[in-house]
C-alpha cells in the first residue's frame, strides 16, 4: 500500500470518526437547538429527566409532539406527566417523516405554533425530518425568513438525511418547497411580540443548548 492510499485511508477513518462523534453528541444533547430566540425551540424525543431540566431552563410553556398521542406508551405519558406537572401545554399532531404533507395540514400546525403559549418546544423522534419541516416552516411562514435560509432547517446538522431512498424522507423537503411555491409572502417586520422579525437565525441554532 503506497503513501498516498494510506493517506487517504487515514482522512477517511479522521473524518468518519469526527462525524460520529458530533452525531453522539447531538443524541446525548437531544438533538436540542434554537429556532427563535425566547419563542421556539427544536429537539428529539426526551425522557421525563431531560424535560424536567429543559422545561425550567428555557421557560417552556408549550410542547408540540408530532409523534402523534400515544396513551399508554412509555415515551408519551412521561412527557404528558412532566408537562402536567409543569404546567406546560400540550399537543399532538401525527406526522410521517416519509409522507408528503398537504397545504392544509400544515396551515394548522402552524396555526397551533402561532396560537400556542411562548416558548414553545417541536420534536418528533429523533428531531431530524418531522421536527425540520415544522422548523422551517415556522420560519418562512411566521417570521419572514427567505426560503433558503428556512430550509437550513432541513440539513444534515440536525440528522436530515434525505437523499437516501429508503428513508423517503425527501418528503419533508418537497412539503416544504411546495408550501413556499404556494405562499409566497413578502418578509415580515415584526413578529408576534411587536419585535422586528429575525431574517437569520442560522448563527443561533448552531451549537447544542442543552448543558
Amino acid at each position: 500500500m503506497n503513501c498516498w492510499i494510506r493517506r487517504t485511508l487515514l482522512v477517511m477513518l479522521v473524518s468518519g470518526l469526527a462525524v460520529g462523534a458530533f452525531f453522539a453528541s447531538q443524541v446525548a444533547h437531544h438533538n436540542l437547538h434554537i429556532i427563535s430566540p425566547g419563542l421556539v425551540y427544536r429537539s428529539a424525543q426526551m425522557n421525563a429527566g431531560a424535560l424536567a431540566e429543559v422545561i425550567p431552563e428555557y421557560g417552556i410553556k408549550s410542547i408540540l409532539n408530532l409523534r402523534g398521542a400515544g396513551p399508554g406508551k412509555d415515551w408519551y405519558d412521561a412527557e404528558t406527566n412532566a408537562a402536567r406537572e409543569l404546567g406546560v401545554q400540550h399537543f399532538d399532531y401525527a406526522l410521517s417523516a416519509s409522507r408528503e404533507l398537504t397545504d392544509g395540514e400544515m396551515d394548522q400546525i402552524l396555526a397551533t405554533i402561532r396560537d400556542a403559549p411562548k416558548p414553545i418546544l417541536i420534536h418528533c423522534k429523533s428531531g431530524s425530518d418531522r421536527t425540520g419541516l415544522i422548523s422551517a416552516l415556522y420560519l418562512y411562514s411566521q417570521e419572514g425568513q427567505p426560503a433558503e435560509s428556512a430550509d437550513r432547517q432541513l440539513t444534515i446538522f440536525y440528522g436530515h438525511v434525505p437523499y437516501l431512498p429508503w428513508t423517503g424522507t425527501i418528503a419533508m423537503d418537497n412539503s416544504f418547497w411546495r408550501y413556499v411555491s404556494n405562499h409566497v409572502q413578502p418578509p415580515k417586520t415584526t413578529d408576534f411580540r411587536g419585535m422586528p422579525a429575525t431574517t437569520d437565525t442560522s448563527s443561533l441554532s448552531g451549537p447544542y443548548l442543552a448543558h
